[in-house]
């Protein structure tokens, strides 16, 4: 081994050792069954929102390739095509556009799409050395400040970044395209940007650029950040895309849809909705964050098998019967039954696991279609919103988060609402017919308000004049009456002689209202009244906030203070009276020791001292060499986390830097 490089290592044949069959017991055994209602529940989970998210920016991405085709086929006019993709202030989130459009290039259209961010390159040969590396996929790495030398074909030798290498390679290819993609172009300098955008323009008529700039704020802020000559060689258009928050909207469609197994409830969606939206994270996060609520729930709540709709009564053991009969909502469920008097029924479900297991099948499924429900309503409400004048449209996740915690059905904004309706001229009230009807709403709700709308179409018919019908509850319907009284004026409200078709309108639009009011309040009920619904809905944020939100340092200082705590030995338990703190003792890890002795330091930490209480608290069961291989270790894994530093006033001491807690 002191001359060999390497050698070959040949372990004894030894016959592997058998796998343990894990045998799952209790709440337990349906793991596997769960396991697989898991992952079918995922995937067709997943399959909507890739189906919502893959129409978002459909439309965008759909005209900048059109922009592209056209400028193939275009006669050149001496500027520099370019195409502004406006993404709002939530540009990080739309790191999706760039990859759609990398599929645009290809062999038949002859284009390549070349994506450059802010660190490509500080300097102006950086940049034009990684455009002539992607474009002619050469994948050669030079470091900034190299000047190596490239030959081209005829034998004449280049500077690697001269833009003759390019020109070159498209010449030779027979390439028609070339699109340079900026990821991130606020982060540029704009000096160095400007200096590029007027290079690449004089080599326009020899290689046929075109420009994709992603901007977060606005093109007025990009147009005052390039040079006059910079914007003069350019001609461009400007690209809206789809923000951050409309992406969310579309996920929560996804995931509240009519199949849905597993519902989201108030609190965690709320939570995961408020942090996507305070980070902005991108799309990708917030698919995790649902991923791991599902996971959470079929893989921790043993109960979740009864949402496999393909899982039969011989499949869930017989103690998964009474976790159900433990529920809350069962209890109270039986106290109903009770009251109802149907002893004997509540007998069966006590008795009989199969009656029982019928019983909850059926609830569960009457308890989503509760909740998709729900959702329906609370898209009527946004079809109201949007049609009223004098009504702010909500966003869907802040309605639906509102109507899951039972906060939308006696609201003072439904009830402004309808009074809203109430007070709408019969045009207006058309159309938002016209849009709840188009919502297919389940139930005799829709052929109700079918009628009403039959009833309002027969009387606009039979009406002489165009303009349209006002109801009795309308302000311009009635006039201000003054009258003195005792040298006092008085305002008293007068109504206006109503026509008969306007009176005829005003009992149609109650008769509206009235059936809209009964509507929302049988259907927007709240999700814990309903029986089973800790099986089909998931409302717990503690393992989402420890996942997605975690306190690496709380842990870290409470791992080194209370070493009991993750040991769990009796030498290290804290005494009586000492609190959840740890009691110095030699048997604890030595960082742990040192850490308890660096917190009872100033913000300047003697070494010495430092030494010798360490030294005293290990005693003398260990050897001194030992001692100082174990304080030296321990002094440079407290230096690694951040908590000291070397410093300059004295040699002989560290200083602290951070404190417990802070």
């Amino acid at each position: 081994m002191e001359y060999e490089t390497c050698y070959v290592f040949e372990p004894e044949q030894q016959r592997p050792a058998k796998r343990r069959k894990i045998d799952f017991q209790g709440l337990q055994a349906s793991w596997p069954i769960r396991q697989v209602a898991y992952e079918k529940a995922w995937t067709a989970q997943l399959r909507g929102i890739d189906k919502k998210l893959a129409a978002i920016n459909a439309k965008p991405i759909a005209e900048i390739s059109a922009f592209l085709d056209d400028v193939l086929h275009s006669a050149q006019q001496g500027r520099v095509p370019t195409a502004i993709i406006s993404t709002g202030p939530d540009a990080a989130s739309q790191s999706s556009i760039f990859n759609a459009l990398s599929s645009l290039e290809g062999s038949k259209s002859k284009r390549t799409l070349v994506q450059l961010s802010a660190s490509t390159g500080t300097n102006l040969k950086a940049l034009l050395k990684s455009i002539i590396q992607k474009a002619t996929t050469r994948a050669e790495d030079h470091d900034e400040d190299d000047e190596g030398h490239m030959t081209t074909k005829g034998g004449s030798t280049l500077l690697n970044y001269d833009l003759e290498i390019l020109a070159d390679y498209v010449h030779d290819h027979g390439l028609r395209q070339v699109v340079l993609a900026f990821q991130d172009t606020e982060a540029f300098d704009s000096t160095l940007l400007s200096e590029l955008i007027e290079v690449l323009s004089f080599w326009h008529d020899r290689i046929p650029f075109v420009f994709l700039f992603r901007i977060a704020t606005s093109l007025e802020s990009l147009q005052s950040r390039l040079s006059k000559d910079a914007v003069k060689c350019m001609q461009g258009r400007l690209f809206d895309v789809a923000t951050s928050a409309e992406a969310v909207e579309h996920i929560l469609e996804a995931i509240t849809d009519s199949e849905t197994l597993l519902w989201i409830g108030p609190g965690l969606l709320s939570t995961i909705v408020e942090r996507q939206n305070d980070y902005i994270h991108n799309t990708d996060t917030l698919v995790d964050a649902l991923q791991y609520a599902l996971m959470s729930n079929y893989y921790a709540n043993a109960l979740s098998i009864f949402l496999d709709p393909y899982v039969q009564y011989k499949d869930v053991p017989s103690d998964h019967f009474e976790a159900v009969r433990h529920l809350d909502s069962f209890r109270t469920f039986c106290e109903q039954l009770l009251e109802k008097k149907q002893a004997l029924r509540l007998k069966d479900l006590l008795e009989e696991d199969e009656i029982l297991f019928g019983t909850v099948r059926s609830m569960v499924e009457q308890g989503r279609k509760a909740l998709a429900d729900l959702v329906v309503a609370v898209d009527v409400v946004r079809e109201l919103q949007k049609h009223l004048p004098q009504q702010q449209r909500a966003p869907k996740s802040k309605l639906y988060i509102q109507a899951l915690s039972h906060k939308l059905q006696d609201s003072s904004q439904v009830r402004s609402m309808l009074l809203s309706v109430r007070k709408a001229p019969s045009s207006t009230v058309m159309h938002i017919m016209d849009a709840i009807l188009a919502l297919k709403i389940p139930g005799d709700i829709h052929d109700r308000c079918a009628e009403v709308q039959k009833s309002l179409t027969e009387l606009l018919g039979s009406s002489d004049t165009k303009q349209p019908l006002r109801s009795e509850d309308d302000v311009k319907n009635s006039t201000l009456r003054t009258t003195v009284v005792a040298q006092k004026v008085e305002l008293s409200r007068q109504k206006s002689s109503l026509s008969k078709q306007d009176e005829a309108y005003t009992a149609i639009l109650r008769r509206f209202t009235d059936l809209l009011e009964a509507y929302f309040r049988d259907t927007l009920i709240a999700p814990t009244d309903l029986v089973f619904h800790e099986i089909f809905l998931y409302d717990l944020k503690s393992p989402h906030r420890e996942a997605f939100t975690p306190r690496p340092r709380h842990a870290v200082e409470r791992a080194l203070a209370a070493p009991h705590d993750y040991l769990d030995c009796d030498c290290c338990k804290p005494e009586v009276g000492e609190g959840d703190e740890s009691t110095l003792a030699a048997c604890q890890p030595a960082t742990a020791v040192l850490y308890q002795l660096y917190l009872e330091s100033g913000s300047l930490i003697n070494a010495s001292d430092l030494w010798q209480a360490f030294r005293a608290v290990l005693g003398e069961e260990q050897d001194e060499g030992q001692k100082q291989a174990l304080f030296q270790r321990s002094l440079a894994e407290l230096d690694y986390l951040g908590m000291v530093k070397s410093t300059r006033k004295r040699v002989d001491h560290v200083a602290k830097v951070a404190w417990k807690g802070l």
